[in-house]
Order: structure tokens, then sequence, then C-alpha cells
């Protein structure tokens, strides 16, 4: 797939403050969008990503927030209305990691909750929240955390973080790597609302539910594994990435 290297703002209404790459015709999307008898051609067409639409909103509200520059604070907030509308599933309250074909306005199949993308983005609205003195943003930063919480397909039992267990141990994928980042997303929003104790109690147990498996289950000397249930299996350094990330969080709300 060729990709156009500068990432742009989709310029429709339906899509606006999205980021976009531009495709070849050879573009491996499992199924196309249903068109016509004719073959559907992506060459050339803007497809609307969520990761990067995600990661541009959770670093223009970090820019926004240092700089206190309005063109940041503008495109942070363009990105997340995008990320509302496109983005945040309406049944889980959860983020998808799609991709959107912005000249039919139609999302492409694969689309799959994303654990990591719901914590950059938790970690993203809640810095937007800060930096605006909206409360909408701040709000939907704590919605879509409780629904991250207790989505059942991510835990176990126990309530144990399982993304990234199923194949095999030693592939190196996005999943595995970063399913920390979600416990990142709950540090950050977690410091924001510390006046909300009720809400700040439930991150913090979950945190050091996953913690604590982390180290007592998944741990060999100073190296960890990818299923925090346990048993250590490994070393591979994509637990590693994973690991760092919810034992920086577990200090972030322990202090």
């Amino acid at each position: 797939m060729n990709v156009e290297m500068n990432m742009k703002a989709a310029g429709d209404a339906s899509t606006s403050g999205g980021i976009y790459t531009v495709s070849s015709s050879d573009t491996p999307f499992s199924t196309k969008p249903e068109s016509s008898a004719k073959q559907y051609d992506y060459s050339g067409r803007r497809i609307l990503s969520s990761i990067k639409t995600v990661l541009y909103m959770a670093l223009s509200s970090y820019l926004a927030e240092l700089t206190r520059q309005s063109r940041f604070l503008e495109v942070a907030i363009q990105c997340a209305n995008c990320i509302k509308v496109w983005m945040l599933d309406p049944t889980t309250s959860l983020i998808k990691d799609c991709s959107i074909d912005v000249q039919v306005g139609q999302e492409l199949s694969g689309a799959a909750l994303s654990c990591h993308l719901t914590g950059f983005t938790i970690e993203g609205l809640s810095v937007l929240g800060s930096v605006t003195g909206n409360q909408e943003w701040n709000n939907l930063a704590i919605d879509i955390s409780r629904a991250a919480m207790k989505h059942r397909e991510w835990h176990s039992n126990d309530g144990v973080i399982i993304v990234g267990t199923d194949g095999t141990a030693s592939e190196n994928t996005n999943i595995k790597a970063m399913k920390g980042l979600l416990n990142i997303g709950l540090m950050v929003v977690y410091e924001r609302n510390r006046t909300n104790e009720p809400f700040c109690n439930l991150v913090r147990s979950y945190i050091n539910v996953q913690f604590n498996a982390l180290y007592d289950l998944a741990r060999s000397q100073n190296t960890y594994g990818v299923d925090w249930r346990g048993p250590f299996v490994g070393p591979y350094p994509h637990a590693q990435i994973a690991a760092v990330d919810t034992l920086v969080a577990a200090i972030g709300v322990n202090d």
C-alpha cells in the first residue's frame, strides 16, 4: 500500500477533523464497500484513519496545554469531534480501530474495538477538557474509562486485561505491545479528576489489579510476560513495553 506521508485534515463536513491518507488501488482492506457491479477503485482515495486521528487529537491537546496557542486547540477539538462521530462505538462507548472512505462516508470492514486507542482517547480527551474548561470532554473521558474497565471481552473473570493473549506469545503486535496504554490513559484522567473520589477509587483499584497480576503472576526477575495472568513466557520486547506502561500507571495512582 502506497500512503501519502503528509497527513491532512479531511475537508468535508462529515469527517472534518479526521486525519487521512491517500491510498493506491492495492490497499489491502479485507472487504471493499458495496458500490455497484463495477470494480471498486481505491486509487487516490482518501482513507480516514482512526489511529492517526486519535494520536493527533492527543498530541494537539498536549501542545495546546503547553503553548496556549489556539491553532493546536482548534485541531484538537476538530479531531475529538471526528472521533465522537466515527470512532466512538455507540453500543460499547469504546474506540474502534477503523478506516473510513472519506469520499463516500463509509466505514470499511475490519473495524474492531481497540484497547490502546481507547487509552489514547481517554488521555487526550482528559487533557482537552482541562485546557478548554469544557466539562463535556472530561465527562466523555470518564464515560469511556468506565466502559473500558468493565468491558468483558478485554478481561478475565478476575478483572485482569487479557487483550493480546491469543495466538503466539512471541509474535510482536500493536495489540500486545500497546495494551498497557489503557492504564496510562486511566492514570491521566485520574490525575485530572482527583476531586471525584468514587471514580479515582475505581481507577486505582482497577490499575492495582493489573499491577498485582503482572508482578505476582507474570514476572521472572525483572522481565514480564505477555499474559498477565501468568505463567511467565518470554522474555519478549513487546511484553516489556506493555508492562512498563502498567508499572508507570500503578505508580501514578498510588502516590
